[in-house]
């Protein structure tokens, strides 16, 4: 697919693919995943559209092992108490 093609208003109606709070995403009639984010929208082709997702994937995956990392060392602390 070539990314200098632009979308046209003759392409099929946009497909909404996820939607939530942040945003949504959309398969348009050229091809192309629209991600939108409030008043921003990027382009992908569907392969970089692919790589962005686990990107963030895993990028999730490393926060959320951080934080269980913290909570577990946390815990192993316990409560502070005098030495007797």
């Amino acid at each position: 697919m070539d990314s200098s093609q632009t979308c046209s208003p003759l392409d099929d109606a946009p497909r909404l693919l996820a939607r939530a709070p942040v945003g949504h995403v959309a398969l348009c009639g050229c091809g192309h995943l629209h991600l939108t984010l409030q008043y921003l929208t990027l382009r992908f082709e569907p392969d970089a559209f692919r790589e962005l997702a686990a990107l963030l994937q895993f990028a999730q995956r490393r926060l959320d092992s951080d934080a269980r990392a913290a909570a577990n060392a946390a815990a192993d602390a316990g409560p502070c108490r005098p030495v007797h």
